[in-house]
């Protein structure tokens, strides 16, 4: 898997990290991105964590981030980059955007006010994240493999909140596919290739 840029999508519990996890299988040098970062005491995340982190073999690299992967592809080369997940890494970039400007507890009113043009910066400013990562990845010739929820097979969300993120996981999932050398589609472990 040379230079290649696979995306992996699928819904949640859908088998899609231990399918990419396979195509990595039989290499050892992998810088694993781990976007799920702990910010707080939270038991349940805790133990999705744990059981990825005793999934994976013992020679890859782990970076718990979500920030400045750009910077760590130019700064490595390695056999492969594996991402888990894109999902997570929006949701990351989102809140870390809105709580620059307001609370938690203020977050659900203070994204009602919001116009359509500040909403438009933040989907930029993760889409803008989402391309120096991806011109890295060109730039240095390096393989990556990267994880994604698909989000568009549900109902509607209920809140602003989850309507907004659900949109930018929907506009970062087609940025991925289409510059994506192979997508695979994952429904119950079973992986089909849609690209």
């Amino acid at each position: 898997m040379v230079n290649e840029l696979v995306l992996v999508l699928g819904g949640a519990r859908s088998g899609k990290s231990e399918f990419a996890e396979s195509l990595y299988a039989n290499t050892a040098n992998i810088y694993y991105i781990a976007t799920g970062v702990l910010k707080t005491h939270d038991p349940e995340m805790q133990a999705r964590i744990q059981k990825h982190q005793q999934r994976r073999p013992a020679s890859w690299h782990t970076f718990e981030q979500y920030q400045g992967l750009e910077t760590l592809i130019a700064q490595h080369q390695v056999d492969g980059y594996f991402v888990d997940d894109a999902t997570m890494l929006v949701t990351n970039l989102f809140y870390d955007q809105l709580l620059q400007q307001t609370t938690a507890s203020e977050l659900d009113s203070y994204l009602a006010q919001m116009s359509a043009d500040q909403l438009l910066t933040i989907e930029t400013t993760i889409l803008n994240a989402w391309q120096k990562i991806l011109h890295a990845r060109q730039h240095y010739q390096q393989s990556m493999v990267i994880v994604s929820n698909e989000v568009g097979l549900g109902v509607v969300p209920a809140t602003k909140q989850t309507r907004v993120l659900r949109d930018i996981y929907g506009k970062v999932n087609q940025l991925l596919a289409r510059q994506a050398t192979k997508v695979y589609f994952v429904i119950s472990g079973i992986a089909t290739q849609i690209k």
